[in-house]
């Protein structure tokens, strides 16, 4: 019997559109907040400022570009398009980054299915879960793309550069934690870049902390990738900074499913973490302040089961000195 990639990949789809019908009509999206020390530099006259996208179109198509999505013009095209996939764990994410925000550009016919992959292969299924895969997605090529195309890609590869990045929102922000943002143990935020060169990636680093102040290093993991390079992340340099971040992406996530990357857990510190969370219940948008209450508690227990086996490991070291 033949598999049919695609039916299983529109199963996701709508799926999600039934979490949220008011996807239909796009819904009312929060507005989009720009850093502040910008307000008084005038951009307007940029090519960046004028192509023919919202700002909130705009800095999530490049916030996703940024991460793990392809954008190019390919061998026999004049215009550009992008590529991208997600695991099925993210379908929510995927559909409203691409079904949603940039459906000018998709349809929900062009996604399909693809089997478990990779690290993906050896998960196990989550209790809610019936099928585990990726969801792939390439876009219609499009005249718009193409101009973007011209200003953030060098031969036709995208590049991380400080003049089109000063033209970018929140949802920019949101759109790189969601997508390579990651919370260690719930307590120390990092961004995985890995296939942008290390040059970049600084450009990136000072656009943070000179326009968001936000303070962070490049960090060696000591890992190499597929194409022998040495893989770098980009950690958060202290707790202000990872709250500050955390603070500016939370109030536009759109989807429950992925408040967990802002579910800060301070090390032996129960009030901060009762404040925090008390502050992000008002952050987020109303429909998911008890949602946070539920990813709090799922943290927690998670945590305690990880310090439980830590200090367990320790006596074990301990009495066999």
């Amino acid at each position: 019997m033949k598999i049919d990639y695609k039916q299983m990949a529109l199963d996701f789809i709508n799926k999600a559109f039934t979490l949220y019908p008011e996807w239909e009509s796009l819904g009312n999206l929060p507005e989009p907040t720009f850093p502040k020390k910008l307000e008084k530099v005038d951009l307007t006259k940029k090519e960046m400022a004028n192509l023919p996208f919202d700002a909130i179109t705009k800095s999530v198509l490049c916030g996703t570009i940024v991460g793990n999505t392809s954008f190019s013009i390919q061998k026999g095209y004049a215009n550009a398009r992008f590529m991208a996939r997600h695991s099925t764990r993210q379908f929510t994410w995927f559909t409203w980054k691409y079904l949603v925000i940039l459906k000018e550009f998709t349809k929900k016919e062009g996604v399909i299915f693809s089997p478990p992959d990779g690290f993906q292969k050896s998960s196990l299924l989550k209790p809610e879960e019936k099928l585990l895969g990726k969801l792939q997605i390439t876009s219609s090529v499009n005249q718009k793309l193409t101009q973007l195309h011209a200003i953030i890609c060098q031969n036709n590869r995208k590049k991380i550069e400080r003049f089109w990045l000063n033209h970018m929102n929140n949802y920019f922000l949101m759109t790189i934690w969601l997508d390579n943002g990651s919370l260690f143990g719930g307590r120390q935020g990092s961004i995985s870049l890995n296939s942008i060169p290390t040059e970049e990636q600084e450009v990136f680093r000072e656009y943070l902390w000179k326009v968001w102040d936000i303070e962070t290093r490049l960090q060696n993991t000591g890992n190499r990738m597929s194409n022998g390079q040495i893989s770098y992340r980009i950690d958060i340099l202290n707790q202000e900074s990872l709250l500050k971040l955390l603070r500016i992406v939370a109030p536009v996530i759109p989807v429950k499913e992925m408040l967990y990357k802002v579910c800060f857990i301070p090390k032996n510190n129960p009030s901060l973490l009762q404040r925090w969370k008390t502050e992000l219940k008002e952050l987020v948008k109303p429909e998911f302040a008890d949602i946070i209450e539920k990813d709090y508690s799922n943290l927690e227990n998670l945590h305690k089961i990880q310090e439980i086996s830590d200090n367990w490991q320790e006596e074990v070291s301990e009495d066999s000195v």
